[in-house]
């Protein structure tokens, strides 16, 4: 997926009836700094300034066609908006006449042509003039309203978002209050772009809803004479546009105004910050959605009807993180008394089956448990979903006779009360495995299979490529390659040592340039190996150690993860067979 923003800005006009716009073409400059920065948006920028109708509608149209189906396309439109006798919009160029503004002016209907006619989907129009949400109007009474007799181009338009930097009839302002005279519409969006305010839930993106819903915030408290407003036409989801610049803000530091909102005698005020914590509750950033929960449900006695009602659906839309299903009983119940047995340290068992519960499938029962295989001086807890395999060998204190047993991956998730237990025993029945520690006992369902996968195969005894790399910006460099593709598992490439011995590049299949450079320590030969982002990431996450070591034997086998500070853990992932063209750089 390309990314692409076209950044059109008029600042001196001919005409003598129309003023200069002194802060047009740095506003255009400052954004397409921003869209152009490889660590927030890393868009393609184009800027044309002060030019002629036929250069800026040629321009536009270049741009759109030339835009592929899966691309992101920006369109900034900066300087005088007019309207006709007809309140039909028109953008005023150098060149432009009063009195002959279909001749002379950018049509909306020009613009609104292009936008229709061109294959890509995802288009950003933003508008900051005056009158621009009469362009706005203008696409919804010919593009998404049906009315009888309307013809079949207007039906059926390419997916596009509006943001208008007034109402239809509006002014759009500038502020010279600074040193240097600033649109107040485009200077919102900069700043909260800069600044990484406009990610508004917290989750490390700016996505068009933020960037709308914080440029429109300040702009309207500075100046309630000027409301920005969106129009969306066929879009299904919101689109993440870039990365913020800092990192996803903790609850704290942004809560005060939605806790007062919430305290309110306004019942709309209430309903409003109720939305607020409900989309919160879907951020990625835990604290944030934990501490978003926290409040609604405090919430939950609000004496409006409505507003009761609103945080019991936000309550039950919010995201669920597993729970103990297993009844806490005493010692005196308990009811396995085996001699298979082993005893292990709490917070290690906790862990291990945490994290391996999360690579199992719940398509076949064999592939949706927990495995358990005890030897002498250790136990091996694992899972796998046929694509990857997370293995956990926990050194044990002392131990029983030797047993393997299979524990759903639902139960799984009770063993964590004994995340601060220093020893945790663990008895296998036929039926039953019984985990007891400091006078808590849980007992969990338990069975054996005849069919599990031999992933011992996938371990090679030897690999020929091995690399320590830190984990967290390996993280960052996957995301930002995977948010370049609208395909939600296009598969990576990653290149060890073939674009600089200490460096890992990633990109996709066909690329013939890496998108990200990581440095590694590498040793072995080099080699490119095709890889599923989503399990890579998922691999990654499954570390709590700074450092990885990633191990490679042939581009078609199996990785092997570890860390050499969490020698317990590994973790086997199965590459995506490529095409030797499609691999080759």
């Amino acid at each position: 997926m390309a990314k692409t923003a076209l950044l059109i800005s008029t600042g001196s006009y001919d005409d003598t009836r129309l003023h200069d716009l002194p802060s047009s073409v740095p506003d255009a400059e400052r954004l397409a700094k921003l869209l152009g920065n490889p660590d927030l948006g890393g868009f393609e920028t184009r800027i044309v300034n002060n030019a002629t109708l036929i250069s800026v509608q040629r321009s536009l149209h270049d741009t759109l066609t030339r835009a592929d189906a899966d691309d992101l396309v920006i369109v900034y439109l900066s300087g005088h908006g007019l309207k006709d006798l007809f309140g039909r919009f028109y953008l005023a160029l150098p060149e432009t006449d009063l009195s002959a503004l279909p001749a002379t002016a950018l049509s909306g209907r020009y613009i609104r042509e292009q936008i229709n006619d061109a294959a890509v989907r995802k288009i950003v129009i933003v508008l900051d003039s005056c009158f621009s949400g009469a362009f706005g109007r203008d696409l919804i009474a010919k593009s998404v309203v049906v009315a009888d007799g309307t013809p079949d181009e207007f039906i059926e338009g390419t997916g596009h978002a509006i943001l208008a930097a007034s109402s239809p009839i509006q002014y759009a302002l500038e502020d010279g209050s600074g040193p240097a005279p600033t649109s107040v519409f485009t200077r919102a969006i900069c700043d909260g772009i800069a600044t990484g305010a406009a990610d508004l839930d917290g989750d490390g993106w700016i996505s068009l809803n933020d960037l709308f819903e914080y440029s429109a915030k300040e702009v309207s408290e500075r100046y309630p004479l000027q409301t920005p407003q969106m129009s969306c036409f066929g879009l299904d989801r919101d689109l993440k546009l870039l990365r913020a610049p800092t990192l996803p803000r903790k609850y704290s530091e942004l809560g005060a105004d939605v806790e007062e909102a919430l305290k309110s005698d306004h019942t709309e005020l209430r309903m409003a910050a109720v939305s607020v914590l409900g989309r919160m509750t879907h951020s990625k950033n835990s604290d944030r959605s934990s501490a978003a929960l926290r409040m609604l449900r405090k919430a939950r006695g609000d004496f409006h009807p409505a507003v009761a009602e609103s945080i019991a659906r936000r309550i039950a839309a919010a995201p669920k993180t597993p729970r103990r299903t297993a009844m806490i009983r005493s010692v005196e119940e308990k009811e396995v008394h085996s001699s298979r047995w082993v005893e292990v340290y709490g917070p290690q068992l906790a862990t291990a089956t945490r994290t391996a519960a999360s690579f199992t499938n719940e398509g076949f029962e064999q592939l949706n448990s927990v495995h358990f295989s005890s030897e002498p001086g250790w136990i091996r807890v694992w899972a796998t979903d046929r694509y990857r395999v997370d293995l956990w060998d926990i050194p044990t204190t002392e131990s029983g006779e030797a047993f393997e047993l299979s524990i759903h991956a639902t139960e799984i998730h009770s063993l964590k009360i004994f995340n601060r237990s220093q020893e945790v025993r663990m008895e296998a029945s036929e039926a039953f495995a019984e985990f007891d520690s400091d006078g808590k006992v849980i007992s969990l369902g338990c069975t054996t299979f005849d069919n599990l996968p031999d992933y011992e195969r996938l371990i090679r005894k030897s690999y020929t490529t091995h690399v320590q790399v830190a984990r967290a910006p390996l993280l960052d460099a996957i995301e930002r390659v995977v948010n370049r593709s609208p395909k939600k598992n296009m598969p990576i490439i990653l290149d060890f040592g073939v674009f600089g011995h200490g460096e890992i590049a990633v990109r996709f299949p066909r690329d013939r340039k890496p998108l990200e450079m990581i440095p590694i320590e590498h040793s072995g030969r080099e080699v490119s190996v095709g890889l599923s982002p989503v399990f890579t990431l998922a691999a990654l996450s499954s570390f709590s150690e700074r450092t990885v070591e990633i191990s490679v034997s042939e581009p078609d086998k199996p990785i092997l993860l570890s860390a050499e500070d969490e020698p317990s853990h590994r973790h086997i992932q199965m590459p995506v067979r490529l095409p030797e063209w499609e691999r080759a750089t």
